[in-house]
């Protein structure tokens, strides 16, 4: 529940070039932030593996700071509303693209699979028979300077062969957002204005980024903030000195349950964040309550199955075709929740390709970031486009086609589930297209190149939780609110994500060639590189006919969730959210089920004895925990990396 409706509003300047300018400005040290925290320093927290970036979060609040000494001493260089969301806005593509599960992946997918080549693994010959040489590293020399370092970028031949696939995979990324920019374009006037969909995961930053709040006054939030901020201060100070007591936020429930079956539960982490708490409050009741209740209903199927003697139970979330099948009922899941949210606006629907044809509507795109037409026109070129770089790099277009569609209709379903529910996690882990397709079609009737694309792909659809659609269609919503200009934001995405490739490029291959990707990098180097690649020479060296199980699974998930839509519809109280159902099979559920079960409690009594006054009363406390643990759970490893010492990671499980 946003504070915003109490607040006064803030008229919006047209000078919007100074949130471009400052954004721009933070831009490179938000994504050095990122790299060091994720990759070269491995330190964490990693901060891309949660909805909410608390990296963007700390730096949007100092900035916020700064902003309101500005308005009092010299009010003219203060940035307006619009300026500040576009700042974040930025921040938010940075930290995504930038991050776990974008180029973190790319950069060792590019250089692990010519250099970790050997004659037993034949990564050399699967990548000359399938694999562009204008996507990856090749020149082993140009790859020893990397991977040992003691030397420089600057060199004419290192950069020859680095700037082709460095340009190629920058117009591939900036094309791929720019679709899910046009989606959001089209999506976000009926989950926004028709269906009134809450976005929780913005109503902190859209606090924050209005100068007229008075959040950073109430008591309740700073108190929030005191205890968020302590118990990292605490465990911080116990992490460099170990007298200093801890306070534990993470319990290992597994070793209890370690005869059979109920070993077959595998991982069972109990974790305390005061930040996912925070976010877990905003979420609705109903998902809350069901979240909790179908983590432990996989956890229940996994122990019946290891009874049956059909699987040992669960695999770290990595294993699929194996009962109950919880990757492939994910996925048919996510695509119930896509076709869920047409299915509910399919009036809006029609009315949107009326306007699309240029027929009489009563959708209207006045004030939008851009026509319906031109973001429907938007979508299917860079679509074509897609389709086009991926048959040039060898894949069929019948492939090249459902790859895309199923990972665009991927993306709505994360989209949906940010903008209605806002949870935590949303990690999709080995969900993908790749995936799919690989069971549904079959390894053996897939040719080199199709596999080589599918692995080349693996950047993008390895997990999604750092999703960048969520930045786009967030943005969106926030210069809605903020009465900012709806198109500045567009421009501001699509222009973070080139500058975010650059720069993260070149701070990448700067520090390997200065000090060796094999020794210094903490985490990442060449891990992701190593885990898509040792799957291609599986799909090779066992080629595997169509799964005919994986299919059925999907389906089941699709019936699955829309059944629990239709029962939500037609009976009052129906406490089993559909989202939830597919939402708890992922693997990152395992960190936040206990703050969702947390706020749960929190928000039942909060409601039941105090009622809706009351919860708007308390939000800025659930606001204080996030902003006491962004602040001082991000300010550690600043320490640590100023002072040359180990820094505690408030993620750190």
């Amino acid at each position: 529940m946003s504070l915003e409706g109490r607040l006064p509003k803030v008229e919006v300047s047209r000078r919007i070039w100074r949130g471009f300018l400052v954004g721009l400005l933070l831009l490179p040290l938000n994504t050095l932030w990122v790299f060091y925290l994720e990759s070269m320093g491995g330190c964490g927290p990693y901060v891309t593996t949660i909805s909410l970036f608390l990296n963007v979060v700390f730096i949007i609040v100092f900035l916020a700071l700064g902003n309101a000494v500005l308005r009092r001493l010299w009010p003219r260089l203060a940035l307006n509303r619009g300026e500040l969301i576009l700042v974040y806005v930025m921040l938010t593509v940075s930290t995504s693209i930038a991050g776990h599960d974008m180029l973190q992946v790319l950069i060792p997918m590019m250089t692990t699979g010519y250099w970790y080549a050997t004659p037993q693994n034949r990564w050399e010959t699967m990548l000359d028979g399938g694999t562009p040489s204008w996507l990856v590293i090749s020149n082993r020399e140009v790859l020893y300077g990397y991977w040992n370092g003691s030397s420089t970028l600057y060199q004419p031949d290192v950069l020859h062969a680095w700037v082709i696939p460095i340009l190629c995979w920058t117009g591939f990324a900036l094309v791929l957002v720019s679709v899910l920019v046009c989606l959001s374009v089209l999506v976000r006037p009926l989950w926004a204005d028709r269906e009134r969909l809450a976005f929780p995961i913005i109503e902190l930053p859209t606090e924050l980024t209005n100068p007229g709040t008075h959040l950073l006054r109430n008591r309740l939030m700073w108190a929030g903030f005191a205890i968020a901020a302590g118990v990292d201060l605490i465990n911080g100070l116990n992490y460099l000195y170990p007298s200093v007591p801890a306070v534990r936020l993470y319990v290992d429930l597994a070793p209890y349950l370690r005869d059979r079956p109920w070993n077959a539960v595998g991982w069972l982490p109990a974790t305390f964040n005061p930040a996912v708490i925070g976010m877990a409050f905003l979420m609705p009741l109903d998902l809350l309550f069901s979240c909790t209740f179908f983590f432990f209903w996989w956890k229940a199927l996994y122990v019946l199955a290891a009874v049956a003697g059909v699987s040992e139970g669960y695999q770290g979330g990595m294993s699929t075709s194996i009962f109950p099948y919880a990757n492939e009922q994910m996925f048919g899941g996510f695509i119930a929740i896509t076709f869920g949210s047409l299915l509910i606006g399919r009036r809006y629907c029609r009315h949107l390709l009326r306007r699309i044809a240029g027929r009489a509507s009563e959708v209207d795109d006045a004030g939008e970031a851009m026509r319906f037409r031109t973001a429907a026109a938007g979508a299917v070129v860079g679509f074509a486009l897609l389709v086009a770089f991926s048959i040039r790099a060898g894949m069929s277009w019948s492939l090249a086609l459902s790859f895309f569609a199923i990972y665009y209709l991927l993306a709505v379903a994360v989209a949906r589930v940010r903008a209605e529910f806002g949870s935590p996690v949303h990690d999709f882990h080995f969900t993908g297209p790749d995936y799919v397709i690989s069971y549904v079609v079959g390894t053996m009737n897939l040719r080199l190149k199709d596999l080589s694309m599918l692995t080349q792909y693996w950047w993008f659809n390895r997990a999604y939780r750092g999703h960048p659609i969520a930045a786009s269609l967030e943005g969106l919503q926030m210069g809605a609110r903020g009465r900012g200009s709806p198109r500045a934001v567009a421009l501001a995405v699509l222009l973070a994500v080139v500058a975010t490739a650059l720069v993260m490029f070149w701070a990448w291959l700067y520090f390997a060639y200065r000090l060796g990707a094999s020794g210094h990098w903490q985490y990442g180097a060449n891990w992701f590189g190593e885990e898509g690649y040792n799957r291609l020479q599986s799909w090779i060296e066992n080629p595997e006919p169509a799964n005919l199980v994986a299919p059925v699974a999907m389906a089941v998930g699709f019936a699955i969730a829309l059944l629990l839509q239709a029962a939500r519809s037609a009976f009052v109280g129906w406490p089993f959210h559909p989202v939830a159902y597919a939402l708890s099979a992922s693997w990152s559920i395992h960190l936040v089920w206990m703050p969702m079960l947390i706020a749960w409690l929190l928000k039942f009594c909060v409601l039941r004895y105090g009622g809706l006054q009351f919860y708007r009363k308390v939000v800025p406390f659930f606001f204080g925990l996030i902003l006491g643990e962004s602040i001082v759970g991000c300010a550690w490893p600043l320490i640590g990396l100023i002072f040359h010492v180990p820094s505690y990671n408030c993620f750190g499980f």
